[in-house]
């Protein structure tokens, strides 16, 4: 979801997001990273999907892992160095 479609939602159920940081005793800093997605806490996570009535994974789908190699992929690298032979 949206950040500011969780934020709607929060709110359509009768809380706002700084009443979510006082209830879970965290920041309203905390709260709206959680929300926008740059930090991420089950406890939070899982009362605001308490709150709005989704699941978690509805609220914030899993990220594809972007697990890259330092220094580029092997072809890149022979490229280069067929280039550098090539000169």
């Amino acid at each position: 979801m949206h950040p500011e479609q969780i934020k709607a939602a929060i709110r359509m159920n009768g809380t706002t997001p700084a009443r979510l940081a006082d209830e879970l005793q965290v920041t309203r800093t905390t709260i709206s990273q959680v929300i926008h997605g740059k930090s991420v806490s089950a406890r939070i996570q899982g009362r605001i999907a308490e709150v709005i009535g989704q699941p978690v994974a509805v609220i914030w789908p899993p990220q594809p892992s972007l697990n890259r190699r330092a220094g580029g992929s092997g072809r890149a690298r022979q490229r280069v160095s067929n280039v550098r032979a090539a000169s």
